[in-house]
């Protein structure tokens, strides 16, 4: 065979090379990871400086001296346990970063770990309620003490009440969050792997 027969063959084969499906869903799923990265990026400095701003609520909130010992040990123990989900959020974003979109099973494994991730946070939220209901219990019995009402029978079900009402919504708020923050990627991801497993 000379070059030009070659040639010839070369032309006359079918040149339309067709990327497999998956190649192209492993492509895709790199778009969903950016997103959750690019939220987390956003997110973390701004947990930081939020429980940073949480040690000035005795001086925001006119908190007694006497309350501050109260208010301060519920605030350690919520940075003990913020540092703790912290580091596990910085280490699922550093996993994400590490992720090249080139096999399905890494995929599979940063999927997981998102939905592990996701349960995580809003662990890391219901465990902040025990602060959230000091901070909001001292709060109200600071208005009422102002106003000279103490805590009487129907002041101590309005304390209750409050306090009832201000936990839904936390939790509420705290679930709808995640969602809106990593539950559409979450949701893409799944899509993605399965379609690929079809």
């Amino acid at each position: 065979m000379n070059f030009d027969q070659l040639k010839e063959q070369w032309n006359n084969e079918d040149s339309n090379v067709t990327i497999p499906d998956s190649i192209k869903q492993l492509k895709e799923s790199k778009h969903p990871i950016e997103k959750i990265q690019k939220s987390m990026k956003k997110e973390f400095p701004m947990q930081i400086l939020a429980i940073i701003l949480m040690g000035f609520f005795p001086l925001q909130f006119g908190f007694p001296v006497s309350q501050y010992i109260i208010y301060y040990i519920s605030y350690t123990m919520m940075i003990v346990i913020s540092s703790y989900y912290l580091f596990g959020f910085y280490k699922f974003y550093r996993q994400t970063e590490l992720y090249t979109g080139n096999t399905k099973n890494s995929l599979w494994k940063i999927y997981h770990e998102l939905r592990l991730n996701m349960e995580r946070y809003q662990s890391f939220g219901f465990l902040l309620l025990p602060h959230f209901l000091i901070t909001i219990g001292l709060f109200i019995y600071n208005i009422l003490e102002k106003k000279g009402h103490g805590l009487s029978n129907s002041n101590q079900f309005f304390l209750i009440i409050a306090v009832l009402m201000g936990t839904l919504l936390l939790v509420a708020s705290i679930v709808s969050w995640t969602k809106y923050i990593y539950g559409h990627q979450a949701k893409q991801l799944e899509t993605i792997l399965n379609e690929m497993d079809e």
